[in-house]
């Protein structure tokens, strides 16, 4: 009797210990908005968010909306 408990106690420790264990991976997907501009988009990055910027800048030597360009 003690030694069919001991093999029940021990069999499932046993077989445990040749199945995998993966470790759970994370991957971190970052989502890519793509806007239609006619010249590009704004290269800022807002402060609210931490994302770039969605607005489009107007002149084709700016690489800032109005918004992000700084004053001068």
């Amino acid at each position: 009797m003690k030694k069919l408990l001991l093999l029940l106690f021990f069999i499932p420790l046993i077989t445990m210990s040749f199945l995998s264990i993966d470790k759970s991976k994370e991957i971190k997907v970052e989502k890519v908005e793509i806007f239609k501009c006619k010249i590009r988009q704004c290269n800022a990055i807002a402060k609210s968010t931490g994302k770039r910027c969605k607005h489009c800048v107007s002149k084709k030597e700016d690489y800032q909306c109005y918004q992000h360009k700084p004053k001068n």
